[in-house]
């Protein structure tokens, strides 16, 4: 008779055991464990004080209520709505981060409703021409005349200049002859044209820069939002223009890096 043995309790621990059947017949599942999912910590947002000069505050309140009332007033108040807008631009430090505005754009767009771009051109009007040039030629004939003037070699980033719009001839082509025209006789659209005709032959035939306008082109132009910059040479004096307020810090380190030559 054979002698049947049985596993031990060690053996018996390695053995495969077959769990009961349910009720429909079926093999009940294992239990699997999800992964738990690592949610990141919640961060509150950090807090930024600015620290603004009272006096920088004290311009801009009185700035701002100078624009907003110029608004209102009929007299002068293209002039003066404008001419105030362009102080709060091109202050120095711009008088909108005192109003709480990081950028000219957010500044334009809460406080005037405008693009940048749409607003220099109108604070280029109210600097340059008198309420009575904008009543007889009308803003848009006066801008794009002030483009025909920087154009023709007029700074318009420099010094505020008397300008008379009386006395300017625009170039124009009419029944395929070519004349002068006044600008209360030139239509906006042949004073561009005459401005375009002469930014094309100052490309063709640029203007050698002086070893000065050289060397300021050369140290603004390794910073990229100062390649727009302008730089005008001449009776020893040096015209900068087109300075982006954005970058008014990169403005003052190339230019405090800058090493004039002896002429």
């Amino acid at each position: 008779m054979a002698r049947v043995t049985t596993p031990t309790r060690a053996r018996r621990a390695n053995l495969w055991t077959i769990p009961r059947r349910t009720a429909d017949h079926s093999y009940p599942m294992a239990k699997t464990r999800t992964a738990k999912v690592s949610r990141p910590a919640k961060t509150r947002p950090a807090t930024v004080e600015i620290k603004v000069d009272r006096a920088l505050k004290r311009a801009w309140d009185a700035t701002l209520a100078a624009m907003q009332a110029a608004k209102h007033r009929e007299s002068g108040g293209f002039d003066g709505y404008w001419e105030a807008v362009g102080t709060i631009l091109d202050h120095d430090p711009p008088l909108y981060l005192a109003g709480g505005c990081a950028t000219a754009r957010e500044f334009l767009a809460k406080h005037v409703g405008e693009s940048e771009r749409t607003a220099r051109r109108m604070v280029r009007v109210a600097r340059f021409a008198s309420p009575h040039d904008e009543t007889r030629y009308g803003v848009s004939r006066l801008d794009a005349a002030l483009g025909l003037l920087e154009a023709q070699g007029l700074d318009l980033g420099g010094a505020k200049v008397p300008v008379d719009f009386a006395r300017l001839r625009v170039p124009v082509k009419r029944d395929g002859k070519g004349g002068h025209a006044a600008l209360a006789e030139a239509t906006v659209d042949e004073v561009r044209a005459a401005t375009r005709t002469l930014q094309r032959k100052a490309k063709k035939t640029p203007v050698k820069a002086s070893p000065v306008a050289r060397a300021v082109t050369g140290a603004l132009a390794k910073v990229a939002a100062l390649r727009g910059v302008t730089v005008h040479h001449a009776h020893d004096a040096v015209t900068l223009g087109k300075i982006p307020t954005a970058a008014w810090d990169a403005f003052v380190k190339a230019v405090a890096k800058v090493k004039l030559p002896a002429e």
